[in-house]
């Protein structure tokens, strides 16, 4: 069996901490599949059915849950294997050899699901429009088919079937848009970038790694490819784009979005470089179809001056806010990646640019914004309030990444201060996580596990440092990291990501006692790269070891 590794270092992790926290039991077999290249072929008959073969019996799990992890196994348990294809065998069963039938009502209601409950997490669909395509039969079968498999994935649809064969089927689905050929062909349409963002979404979340973050990066090369970037121009210069409609611009800016939050998510959480420029973008925001065109500035100290146009058109005020935000949480992140790569002058003036504009950024913002609680007096829906606190997590990301950052290059005079700053930005995420409903666990984008994971490590830090010594304190951040952790938890339920992260803090928390000192913070806050990062992974399964060994 060939299989591809997540990455080296989350693999280590889950090697050094499988015997104390059953890593086979939590994940085991329902990570590990096989896909074929031959199949699933979904298709519709006469009757309006989407068939899918189920997968051989010796197609199933690739290991044992009573396996050891050490070794080769322990790839096996955290990534999407590599498809494998079995050998052709005259007259003999194909890879999915029992069908699966999904009736029209069951379709459909799936599609109703995903739009009631899944549509929002990263939206790049008109509903209305969506259902007048899928009920005039012009919706491209194969994002039906993706639509209809990831959404009975997530929501635990209650099908007539082994929940592996469900499994197979997406694990299919993967597989076969490997390939620039297959993601896309020659002339991509709507359709496809649409699936194509489906699919890189879904994979990133649930198969985090290597080959997720390079299928983003393909779906953003192709975006590129054929100007999404630059709508605005590209629609007064070619003919084919300036006969499209105004309600189709308005779909291909959703797809662009989205590619931008996946960009963002993935780099960020990983400490790679954005492919996306944010300052070279002539893609409008979204706009609804009589608003002004509005444009992420091309200087982020203007970010702010957006707010007041967004905010005049209440239908798309919060997917506006999340780009606006979001592109403010990448600015921190930018300077977290190339910190140590340039003077230290040139980084304290860059973090002091930062600080001013997402300060700017949050007096801008409508009265309100910033309670972690519902608005209730404006009449702010439950869904609404979600996606609100999304963005203000955002900030407090922002916020806490910059903190962090000061410690490392400030006067060592200042260093409690900036430390004191961690504490509070952890803390404010801690209080947004307070007011959280899990059952917008799938409404909104699970990527903000990232945010919490990143608030536990420096809450306990602050938990096991000599300079917490009021027992009061004490408590809140106990307080404070217990409802992070249940926050996780509840992502956890749904997405592989969460629990791969929760699994990192639980090896870190144990593994370091404490009390710790100042300089023992200082030299882990120094190792801190992104909240995925490989290096940072590594040394969390290890920290206890290093800090024995650092001359402190």
């Amino acid at each position: 069996m060939n299989s591809r590794v997540i990455n080296g270092d989350l693999l280590a992790l889950a090697a050094w901490c499988a015997g104390k926290l059953a890593l086979i039991r939590l994940y085991g077999a329902s990570l590990v599949r096989l896909a074929g290249r031959s199949g699933p072929r979904s298709h519709r008959n006469h009757k309006g059915l989407m068939r899918y073969r189920e997968p051989s019996e010796g197609l199933n799990d690739g290991v044992s849950p009573t396996e050891s992890i050490s070794g080769r196994e322990e790839s096996v348990l955290l990534e999407r294997p590599t498809p494998v294809e079995p050998p052709p065998t005259q007259g003999s069963p194909t890879q999915f050899s029992d069908q699966l039938a999904i009736s029209a009502q069951q379709e459909e209601r799936l599609l109703e699901m995903f739009f009631d409950v899944v549509q929002d997490v990263n939206p790049i669909f008109s509903r209305a429009r969506f259902f007048h395509s899928y009920r005039n039969s012009t919706c491209s079968p194969e994002l039906i088919s993706t639509i209809v498999l990831i959404t009975a994935k997530l929501t635990r649809y209650a099908f007539p079937m082994n929940g592996h064969v469900l499994d197979a089927c997406i694990d299919q689905l993967l597989s076969s848009s490997l390939l620039d050929g297959d993601m896309f062909g020659d002339s991509p349409t709507l359709d496809q970038f649409r699936k194509a963002c489906l699919l890189a979404f879904y994979e990133f979340h649930q198969y985090p790694g290597n080959q997720s973050w390079m299928r983003i990066g393909k779906l953003t090369r192709m975006a590129y490819r054929i100007g999404l970037d630059r709508l605005e121009t590209i629609r007064s210069f070619y003919p084919d784009w300036s006969s499209i409609s105004r309600e189709d611009i308005e779909e291909w800016r959703s797809v662009w979005w989205c590619i931008y939050r996946l960009d963002s998510y993935s780099n960020l959480s990983s400490g790679t470089p954005y492919l996306i420029d944010e300052k070279l973008i002539n893609t409008a925001l979204m706009a609804g179809l009589h608003a002004q065109e509005i444009f992420l500035p091309p200087q982020s100290g203007d970010l702010w001056k957006l707010i007041r146009e967004v905010t005049s058109n209440p239908e798309t005020l919060l997917m506006n806010v999340h780009t606006i935000t979001a592109t403010a949480m990448r600015q921190a992140g930018l300077i977290l990646r190339v910190h140590s790569l340039q003077a230290r002058e040139k980084t304290i003036s860059h973090l002091a640019d930062v600080e001013c504009h997402i300060s700017t950024l949050r007096q801008a913002l409508p009265p309100g914004w910033l309670n972690p609680s519902r608005n209730a007096f404006s009449n702010e829906s439950h869904v609404d309030h979600h996606a609100r606190l999304v963005t203000v997590l955002h900030l407090r990301m922002a916020q806490l990444l910059l903190a962090v950052l000061n410690c490392g290059k400030g006067e060592e005079s200042e260093w409690l201060m900036s430390w004191q700053q961690v504490l509070e930005a952890s803390q404010d995420i801690a209080s947004i996580a307070g007011q959280w409903d899990s059952s917008f666990c799938l409404k909104v984008d699970p990527a903000i596990s990232f945010v919490l994971f990143t608030a536990l490590i420096f809450l306990d830090l602050h938990k096991k440092s000599t300079a917490i010594s009021i027992s009061n304190l004490v408590s809140s951040i106990d307080h404070h990291m217990t409802v992070l952790r249940l926050q996780l938890e509840q992502f956890a339920h749904i997405w592989t990501l969460p629990k791969l992260l929760a699994l990192s803090f639980e090896t870190f928390s144990e593994s370091v006692s404490g009390p710790l000192s100042d300089r023992q913070i200082t030299f882990i806050l120094s190792r801190f790269e992104a909240p995925l990062h490989p290096r940072w992974l590594r040394f969390l399964s290890s920290t206890k070891e290093d800090l024995e060994s650092s001359p402190m």
